[in-house]
C-alpha cells in the first residue's frame, strides 16, 4: 500500500480542518483517494516545484530566478566564496563548472518529480470513477501543467530529453528528437489550459494554476521552441481574453501588499512569513544599513544603470560627466529598479559613499571593492537592487530570511514582449513595435511612438530593463546567441563614491570583476548527469563538447 505524504499548506491558506480523515504524518492510498479535498491536498505537493525551481538562496543556477541575473551583465554577486559567490566563480573560471559540477543541471529533479507526477496520473485513472468527469479533467491538467513546466525547465538547460509517460517505461531509453520534446510540453500545457479554471476563489485557493498560466507559459516554452505563430496566438489569447492589465505604475507590481491583487500577475508563488512560508529576498539584495552583517549579496551593475532611457524616452549618454546628474530625469523603471547613492529608502537616503579619510567616515551602505573579503554584505557596485525589495516593511528579521513578497512566475508585460518577439520573427516588425512601446511607454513622461533603431534590439533592450531581476536575462541571451558576445571577455562596471573632506563627492566609474568574464561555448547547452549516463547505454555521448 503506498504512503502519500501531504503538503497542507504550499502555496495558498489551503489548511483544511474538514478533511474526513484524521491528519496524520501520511496516509494510505485509498484515504488519498477518498474524496476530491483529500486529493487536492495530494495536488498541492506539486507545489513544492516551485520553491524548488524558482526560489531564492543558494539553488541549482538552472532554478534560481536572481542568480541566473548574476551570471550577466546587470548583476554582480559579491561574494567571492562558493555558494552565493558561485555565479562569479561560473563566469570566469573555466572549468568550475562540468559534467561532475553542473550548476545548471536540474534533469535529476525533473525526474524525480516526473516519478511522482506519472503516480498520480496513474491514480487519478485507478480510481476515476470516484470523481465527475470535470473535475477529473481538472485534476489532471493541474498536475500536467507541472510536468510540462519542470521539463520545459529541463529543456532549457539541457536540450533534448527522454520522454517517459508511463511508469512502466524501461530504465534504458534513447533522448527524444527536439520536436517530439516540444510537443509533449506543449500539448500538456495545451490539456491544462483547456481544463483548468480561469480563476479560483479568493482567499482559499488563490495561486493555483489556472489556464492562463498554462497559456503564458506555453507562449514562453513556444518561444524557445522558436514556434512563433503558437507563441503568438497563445499571448495573444491571454492578452485579449484574461481580462489582466499592464499596472499604470511600475512599481506596484512589485508591492507587498497582501490586501491587494496586482492586475498585472498571472502566476505567483504566494508566501505569507506569519504562517510560516518565507524566502531570503530582502536578506540578499537590502542595502546593508538596514540590517549590517547581511544584504547587499546582489547589486546592480553600472551597465544596467546606462541601459535605462530617460525620462522622455531618448537614450541616456554615458559620455555625460559621471556624477549625481546621471540619476536625474531618468525613466521610472530606473527609480523603481535601482537605489543609488542619495535615493530615498525606508525614511532615510541611501549612503553608498566611502569616505576620503577617517575623520569624514563612511556612509551607512558603503561601497566595497569585490574580493576584499570573502562575504562583504555591502554593494560591490554602488547600488542595490530597491526592485523586489519590501520597502514597506522595518521590522523584516532578515537574520532569518524572513521575507514574504510574491515571487512573479509571469506577468502581464513578459508576454507582451513574447507576442512583440514572435511578431518579429514573423515578419510583422510593426506589430511587434507596438507592443514594445506598450511596454515601454508607461514608465516614461510622454508617450513614444516609434522605436528608433532596429526593433530587434530594442526587444532585447526593452526584456533587459523590464524583466530585471526576474530570471530572464541569460537565458535570453543564451537563446539569442548573443551570450558570447555580451558576456565573454568582459568585466562589468560600477560607480565608487568618494566623499573628501571638503563635502563634495568623486564619482569614478570602476571595475567590479577581478577576472575576465568566460562564456564558454559549450554553455549553449549543458550536459546530462553522470549517473544518466551510467545506468543507460541509450546515452553514449555528452552534447556540445562537454
Amino acid at each position: 500500500m503506498k504512503k502519500y505524504i501531504i503538503i497542507l499548506s504550499i502555496l495558498f491558506g489551503s489548511c483544511s480542518d474538514t478533511i474526513d480523515f484524521v491528519p496524520t504524518n501520511s496516509y494510505n492510498e485509498i484515504a488519498v483517494w477518498e474524496n476530491e479535498q483529500s486529493v487536492n491536498l495530494y495536488i498541492n505537493s506539486f507545489y513544492r516545484i516551485f520553491n524548488e525551481y524558482f526560489i531564492f538562496g543558494n539553488k541549482p543556477i538552472g532554478s534560481d530566478a536572481t542568480m541566473a541575473d548574476g551570471l550577466t551583465d546587470i548583476a554582480k554577486y559579491s561574494s567571492n566564496s562558493p555558494g552565493e559567490g558561485t555565479a562569479n566563480l561560473i563566469m570566469t573560471q573555466d572549468g568550475y563548472t562540468s559534467v561532475a559540477a553542473n550548476h545548471f543541471g536540474v534533469w535529476t529533479n525533473t525526474y524525480a518529480w516526473n516519478r511522482r507526477i506519472l503516480e498520480f496520473l496513474d491514480d487519478l485513472q485507478k480510481y476515476s470513477s470516484k470523481f465527475s468527469e470535470p473535475v477529473r479533467l481538472r485534476m489532471e491538467a493541474e498536475v500536467r501543467f507541472f510536468r510540462a513546466y519542470i521539463f520545459f525547465l529541463n529543456y532549457r538547460s539541457h536540450g533534448p530529453f527522454i520522454i517517459k509517460k508511463s511508469l512502466n517505461d524501461p530504465v534504458e531509453m534513447s533522448i527524444n528528437n527536439e520536436k517530439e520534446c516540444w510537443d509533449f510540453i506543449e500539448t500538456d500545457f495545451d490539456f491544462a489550459a483547456t481544463y483548468l479554471p480561469a480563476s479560483w476563489a479568493v482567499n482559499t485557493d488563490e495561486g493555483r494554476v489556472t489556464k492562463w498560466a498554462a497559456l503564458a507559459m506555453k507562449a514562453r516554452a513556444m518561444l524557445y521552441a522558436e514556434r512563433w505563430q503558437k507563441a503568438a496566438d497563445a499571448a495573444k489569447k491571454v492578452i485579449d481574453e484574461g481580462g489582466f492589465e499592464l499596472e499604470a505604475n511600475y512599481s506596484d507590481i512589485f508591492l507587498n501588499d497582501k490586501n491587494r491583487k496586482s492586475k498585472e500577475h498571472i502566476l505567483v508563488k504566494k508566501y505569507k512569513h506569519t504562517n510560516g512560508l518565507f524566502h531570503g529576498m530582502d536578506e540578499m539584495i537590502a542595502p546593508s544599513g538596514d540590517i549590517q552583517g547581511k544584504g547587499g549579496r546582489l547589486c546592480p551593475t553600472q551597465e544596467l544603470v546606462d541601459a535605462f532611457l530617460m525620462e522622455n524616452g531618448t537614450e541616456f549618454s554615458p559620455a555625460l560627466p559621471f556624477d549625481s546628474t546621471m540619476y536625474l530625469n531618468r525613466e521610472s523603471r530606473f527609480y523603481a529598479t535601482i537605489l543609488y547613492n542619495g535615493a530615498p529608502w525606508k525614511g532615510r537616503k541611501i549612503q553608498t559613499w566611502v569616505g576620503e579619510n577617517t575623520a569624514v567616515g563612511n556612509g551607512l551602505d558603503r561601497f566595497l571593492a569585490y574580493n576584499s573579503s570573502p562575504y562583504p554584505n555591502t554593494t560591490v557596485t554602488g547600488y542595490y537592487f530597491r526592485k523586489l525589495g519590501d520597502e514597506s516593511n522595518l521590522n523584516f528579521d532578515l537574520a532569518y530570511r524572513k521575507s514574504d513578497q510574491d515571487c512573479i512566475e509571469i506577468r502581464l508585460a513578459e508576454v507582451y514582449l513574447i507576442l512583440a518577439e514572435a511578431y518579429i520573427n514573423l515578419n510583422r516588425k510593426s506589430d511587434a513595435e507596438q507592443w514594445i512601446l506598450k511596454v515601454r511607454n508607461r514608465s516614461l513622461q510622454r508617450d513614444v511612438t516609434s522605436l528608433k533603431s532596429d526593433t530587434k534590439a530594442e526587444l532585447v533592450r526593452e526584456r533587459m530593463l523590464e524583466l530585471a531581476l526576474e530570471g530572464h536575462r541569460f537565458w535570453d541571451l543564451r537563446r539569442w546567441k548573443l551570450a558570447s558576445s555580451v558576456l565573454h571577455g568582459k568585466k562589468f562596471h560600477g560607480a565608487m563614491i568618494t566623499k573628501l573632506a571638503d563635502g563634495k563627492s568623486k564619482y569614478q566609474r570602476v571595475e567590479v570583476d577581478i577576472n575576465t568574464r568566460i562564456y564558454p561555448d559549450r554553455f549553449d547547452r549543458f550536459p546530462y548527469p553522470i549517473g544518466e549516463l551510467n545506468n543507460n547505454s541509450k546515452i553514449t555521448t555528452q552534447p556540445n563538447g562537454w
